[in-house]
């Protein structure tokens, strides 16, 4: 039986692999979600700012392997700025775009990252509407 080749990441994904953006607490949050993935053993942890319903600042920290870094890295970026209904529109399929891809056993982790955007903004929601 041969042992399968090296991950291949396209140069975007690899960028984010050796700097990622975005890395931290974030002290200020407005909202923070999180996923705790027992069976890849991977735990992302999303922090958001958020002023007049736009995403100020957005940071991650994660215990996880590079591809979920990648991912956390991107979605990030994708989310600051944002609107929070704007920021709901990201899911893994838009991850995925703006990475170049991930390999397919890779995959799960721009699920992973879109699980721990969509519960922070969900955070955001409940905040919310606790304050009304």
């Amino acid at each position: 039986m041969s042992e399968p080749g090296p991950l291949r990441y396209s140069s975007i994904a690899a960028d984010h692999i050796r700097n990622p953006r975005n890395v931290g607490r974030l002290d200020d949050a407005t909202a923070t979600g999180q996923v705790d993935d027992q069976a890849t053993e991977n735990y992302i942890a999303i922090y958001l700012r958020v002023e007049a319903d736009r995403l100020a600042a957005v940071r991650f920290r994660a215990l996880a392997c590079s591809a979920c870094i990648a991912a956390s890295s991107v979605a990030t970026e994708l989310a600051t700025g944002r609107t929070v209904a704007e920021a709901g529109q990201i899911d893994a399929g838009v991850i995925l775009t703006a990475l170049g891809g991930l390999p397919d056993s890779k995959l799960h982790c721009a699920e992973l990252a879109a699980l721990a955007l969509a519960n922070a903004l969900a955070a955001v929601e409940a905040v919310g509407a606790a304050a009304d």
